[in-house]
């Protein structure tokens, strides 16, 4: 078993949108030689085709405006505390932010494997 550290023969993907700053070619370059490769999704699709976008930051978005939602339903008048907020995230990150939902984001999406059509129903649909 290895630490999860990135190198060469322990290799990571980095998925990022299709906006053209995020990669240059000097990045890709210093990214495979440690070990480090980068799928770019089209632009504007990383709310679909995106993994974690998909599994975790979307039902953590829902999971955290429904605590909110309830807390201001109970404290009519009444602002929330840092504190409140800080509970919240912790909360919705121990739901949403786990091994299970990764992998069923990576799954789903089927860059991981890679199943193309998938991806491209995916895109169409999203439009």
């Amino acid at each position: 078993m290895h630490n999860g550290n990135i190198c060469t023969t322990n290799q990571h993907l980095l998925v990022l949108d299709g906006y053209n700053s995020h990669v240059t070619i000097d990045v890709v370059h210093k990214a495979r030689k440690v070990g480090l490769d980068i799928l770019t999704l089209p632009s504007h699709t990383s709310h679909a085709l995106h993994p974690l976008n998909v599994a975790c930051f979307k039902p953590f978005k829902i999971a955290f405006k429904t605590y909110m939602d309830v807390w201001t339903l109970m404290n009519k008048g009444k602002g929330a505390k840092k504190e409140d907020l800080a509970h919240w995230v912790s909360l919705v990150l121990k739901k949403t932010l786990n091994p299970q939902n990764i992998y069923k984001g990576f799954k789903t999406i089927r860059i991981w494997p890679l199943n193309l059509k998938a991806m491209l129903g995916k895109m169409q649909l999203s439009k």
